[in-house]
């Protein structure tokens, strides 16, 4: 195959030594790549390719066998690999594949238009220090072509390199090489080792795009390979954009260093958020029609339905190739599609089941098991490259679909031909969950399974009403997303008995998505009639919080004014559950709503009245005179916890009703209400609220008096303002300003300039070491600096890497400080700054070991993992690099600790319990965004506790993320220090009750880091 044979000619001619082997003859390879000979004229003379013909060496070469590729890259000249080349390389073919893009016809007829704050977000993700960039969105969404945008847009900014999924082969991927290849590369023995080491000479910011992930698998075998990538080549400047189609919704948790990497616009509170490319507003679907419109009607003339489907602009693009006869009234994206594929196609209806073989063949793994059919219907015909704008030549010679979503439309009607053909069978409804199964993980699956219901829809209703109804349909899949496909398709198999069926299995264990999914339909409290409230009072009860936001929107959104005081009337208020939901959303029960509403302010548990609290507060509601009335009762509650919840309301209410209610919160008798209501302010950053809040602050007494956990909150706001002048400086004076320093260094908080300057100023004279340590870091040069937000990614990078962690669980500090730097000087990895020390010294005792030690990173272990945001907070205050949490803790505690260690830029480690050795659990714990896993083992169990390894290789088997390991271990513990089944070992009196602690740590240390397959001869 030529393509071994052919080099990239950036300079504009091809190396004596590839001519020479050159085996065919350049009409031949135009033959062999399916092109016109004209393609290649001028290629064996030396001159530059045609960018259509580079593009098809380009993809031939990615679809070439190993050892060919591998023939190729030992033929380039060694003037290709020199170093730096992989930025120039990777612009270079770039900008010829962009060019080669703008050509094609399917892109001319709509302008491009990015999405609003795409480019401005991606320029953020540039300017930071984050890895990883995710892009996602439904089909037709325009993902790729925003892509192509950012890459010719930015092109002066960073260079770019695209890759699809769909051209590598999953069984031989190897993304390294695909990287170095892309730059004219050779990937040498170990292509990731080869890719550091090109990376780390790279003059400028790299952006690798990784387009078409559609499916769960596909996002594991990328996922797997970029986590590799960025665990292996730490250098910022290369990066990934990874484009992954939604639904379902994108989970990156199984490759840790990924996630970790991945960037937030500044203060998101959870974890990964990509960047979604939604459908168009109708005003911006109106302006790109129009703009492109030659003849025809305007945006406007359009059937409704139709300018809600062109909402998105693949659908848009196909109503504009099909011309007037693509403007259908139908409601459905599958009608869309049908009419506009009518129009396109030349008369001959084989050409329909050609289209369809094509689709069956390309995608069969999305064929359900009990509906595999041979491919070919005996249609053998060729298909016409660009038949119609549905399909393309590749560069091989081969058809494809111009688009994913072209191609699930055929193989929807293949599927639901097939189910037609089975009818009202066992294995009709077996191919329904498996294809509900496969949709769950997998985007493409999604949209054939959507597609084949609006298609049988069309055609066959009654055998989608029977299968709704069969008692094999799974309650826990395909039931649920039927009902979901039906009501953003407007099927009509849901009727009124099928929606009663559906109903009466809302008792069954398991079907909180069936609740879901079924509170969509307005016909469903019709349908019920007079059961209505009692079923959706039943749910509220069985379901709980889990249904609240669906039947929240079954309230706003289907119920009449009859049917809300029908369900006023059936609550049970003295069921905390039902009274909590009314309460929390009191706003949806205006008018005679209101007639329970002295039953809620007067109820007995605060949790109720704290509820009316946060309806009040929630901004879905225009501020009428009952809620006014119900402020006014919740401010003045006998209940703290009441008010408290009452405060925080106060930056959603209109300026002069939350004035009113300042003062008085501020100067409440509890001071939890105060900062709850001082944390409003803050996030409001409404110029009265300050005002108001600064003149309270400057002149009542109290709060000079204010609590240590107060003080940092009210001390951020004066700082935030200029007014810590007219303040004594306090301790919380140093922990606001370590935490603003600190938050701007991750990225969470985007402080003005002056205002930094004036913190940076501030800080410099400060008492507190680690205040001026973090303002000389935070105004050091990019390149000298090391960011925050780094710490996480290049804690998670410790797996594998064997890292040693000196615990200092001392009792006297002059002590601990001499084990401490006597261990830094030996080469531990980690400080552990146990919980009898912080017991005896106080937390003070991190800052002095970091002081001790300020090169080695410093773990505080906090013996609740409960309390979780404030544990963090007080270790990172404290100069903590790593927080160790051990205790019972919830989810919600464990989310509220690792928000505050993407706020301050600390790792979290948890310690996982005997009793939650389970895949669920720290599956979950991953989800929440914890770092690592710890086996601590209880000191006084002394020859009892021999499961501590055991336990370690259970949890190591279940995550990627780093596990650390203690248990009393010496030097002597060959088996212990030879296992592979740990990350950090964590030792402890084996070097701080040592004579000599540097010489006991420096053995430790060697075994630690030395290769483990020496210890297990």
């Amino acid at each position: 195959m030529l393509v071994a044979l052919v080099v990239r000619t950036w300079t504009g001619r091809e190396t004596r030594a590839l001519r020479d082997a050159r085996r065919m003859s350049a009409k031949e390879f135009a033959a062999h790549l399916g092109f016109d000979e004209k393609a290649v004229l001028g290629w064996e003379k030396g001159v530059s390719l045609q960018p259509r013909t580079q593009q098809a060496l380009d993809v031939d070469l990615a679809r070439a066998p190993e050892d060919v590729r591998a023939r190729f890259e030992a033929s380039l000249p060694v003037t290709m690999v020199a170093a730096g080349t992989l930025g120039r390389g990777s612009a270079g073919r770039t900008e010829v594949l962009l060019e080669s893009l703008r050509q094609r016809e399917e892109f001319a007829l709509l302008p491009y238009v990015p999405p609003v704050g795409a480019v401005e977000r991606l320029e953020e993700f540039l300017a930071s220090s984050s890895r990883v960039y995710l892009l996602s969105g439904p089909a037709g969404s325009g993902k790729t072509a925003l892509t192509h945008h950012l890459a010719g847009g930015l092109a002066a900014k960073a260079d770019f390199q695209l890759f699809a999924v769909d051209a590598w082969d999953p069984a031989a991927l190897d993304v390294a090489r695909e990287i170095l290849r892309y730059g004219s590369l050779p990937g040498g023995d170990d292509a990731l080792l080869t890719l550091e080491a090109e990376s780390s000479s790279l003059a400028r910011t790299c952006v690798v795009v990784i387009d078409g992930i559609a499916t769960q698998e596909q996002l594991q075998r990328v996922g797997r390979q970029v986590d590799a990538i960025v665990r292996q080549t730490p250098s910022p400047r290369l990066r990934f954009l990874l484009v992954i189609r939604t639904p379902p919704t994108v989970d990156t948790s199984a490759h840790p260093v990924l996630t970790a990497a991945c960037f937030s616009p500044a203060g998101a509170r959870s974890g990964p958020q990509p960047f979604a490319c939604a459908p168009w507003t109708l005003v911006e679907a109106r302006s790109v029609w129009d703009s492109s419109r030659s003849g025809g009607p305007a945006f406007g003339e359009l059937p409704s339905s139709v300018q809600q489907l062109a909402r998105l602009p693949l659908y848009m693009q196909l109503v504009r190739a099909a011309g007037r006869a693509g403007v259908t009234t139908s409601g459905t994206a599958y009608g869309l599609i049908e009419e506009c594929v009518c129009a396109l196609l030349p008369a001959g209806h084989h050409l329909h089941e050609q289209l369809g073989d094509l689709a069956q063949q390309s995608m069969r793994e999305l064929i359900p098991s009990t509906l595999a059919t041979p491919v070919t219907r005996g249609h053998s015909t060729p298909l016409e490259p660009g038949t119609a704008a549905l399909v393309r030549a590749r560069a091989d010679g081969k058809v494809e679909f111009v688009h994913d979503v072209v191609g699930e439309f055929f193989l929807a009607r293949r599927l639901a031909e097939l189910l037609r053909e089975r009818g009202r069978s066992a294995s009709a409804i077996s191919a329904f969950n498996e294809l509900a199964v496969r949709a769950g993980g997998s985007a493409r699956a999604r949209g054939v399974f959507e597609l084949t219901l609006n298609c049988l829809d069309a055609d066959d209703p009654g055998l989608l009403a029977a299968a709704a109804v069969s008692p094999t349909i799974s309650l826990g899949t395909a039931l649920p997303l039927m009902l979901i496909a039906a009501f953003e398709g407007g099927c009509g198999f849901v009727s009124p008995e099928v929606l009663r069926a559906c109903a009466r299995r809302c008792e069954q264990d398991g079907a909180v998505d069936l609740v879901r999914a079924l509170l969509r339909f307005p016909a469903l409290y019709s349908a019920l009639a007079d059961d209505g409230p009692l079923w959706l009072l039943g749910v509220l009860r069985r379901f709980g919080v889990a249904v609240w936001e669906a039947v929240r929107e079954c309230v706003e959104n289907v119920l009449d004014a009859a049917s809300v005081r029908a369900l006023l009337a059936a609550a049970d208020l003295d069921s905390g559950e039902e009274a909590t939901f009314l309460a929390r959303h009191a706003y949806l029960f205006s008018g005679d709503g209101y007639a329970r509403l002295e039953a809620l302010l007067g109820h007995e548990s605060w949790r109720v009245r704290a509820a009316l609290a946060h309806s009040v507060g929630s901004g879905q509601s225009t501020l009428i005179a009952s809620d006014v009335l119900v402020l006014q009762r919740l401010v003045s509650d006998a209940d703290y916890k009441v008010r408290a919840a009452a405060a925080l309301t106060l930056r959603h209410l209109p300026t002069e009703i939350a004035c009113r209610h300042l003062r008085t919160l501020l100067c409440d008798e509890n001071w939890h209400v105060r900062d709850q209501a001082l944390h409003a302010v803050l996030v409001a950053d409404k110029n009265d609220l300050v005002s108001s809040a600064l003149e309270v602050l400057t002149t009542d007494a109290t709060w000079s008096t204010a609590p240590a956990h107060v003080q940092p909150n009210a001390q951020r706001f004066l700082l935030l303002h200029n007014a810590i002048g007219q303040r004594e400086v306090t301790r919380g004076t140093h922990r606001a300003l370590f935490g603003l320093l600190r938050e701007s260094r991750t990225g969470w908080t985007r402080l003005p300039a002056l205002v930094q300057e004036t913190l940076l100023r501030t800080a410099a004279g400060s008492a507190s070491w680690l205040v001026r340590r973090e303002a000389e870091a935070l105004a050091a040069p990019v390149e000298e600096a090391s960011p925050r937000e780094d710490s996480r990614e290049a804690f998670r990078r410790r797996r594998g890497r064997r890292s040693l962690q000196v615990a200092l669980d001392m009792q006297d500090i002059d002590d601990a400080l001499s084990v401490a730097r006597a261990a830094a000087e030996a080469g531990a990895d980690f400080l552990e700054v146990g919980d009898p020390l912080i017991k005896r010294a106080g937390l003070d005792a991190v800052e002095q070991i970091k002081r001790a030690a300020p090169e080695t990173l410093v773990v505080a272990e906090m013996m609740s993992a409960d309390w979780g945001r404030d544990q963090v907070e007080a270790a990172a205050e404290a100069g903590a690099d790593v927080i160790l949490l051990i205790g019972p803790s919830t989810v919600s505690s464990v989310s509220a600790a690792v928000e505050a260690g993407r706020r301050l830029g600390v790792p979290i480690v948890l310690d996982v319990p005997t009793t939650q050795l389970t895949q669920r659990w720290i599956a979950e714990m991953e989800r929440v965004g914890v770092d690592g896993f710890t086996v601590t083992t209880n000191i006084d169990l002394g020859i009892a506790s021999t499961a501590a390894l055991a336990r370690a290789r259970t949890i190591r088997s279940r995550t990627r993320l780093p596990v650390a390991l203690s248990g009393g271990f010496s030097t002597t513990d060959h088996a212990i220090i030879g296992s592979t089944d740990w990350d950090i070992l964590i030792v402890g009196r084996a070097v701080t009750d040592a004579v000599n602690p540097v010489t006991a740590a420096r053995r430790m240390a060697e075994l630690v880091h030395a290769n483990p397959e020496r210890h297990l001869r």
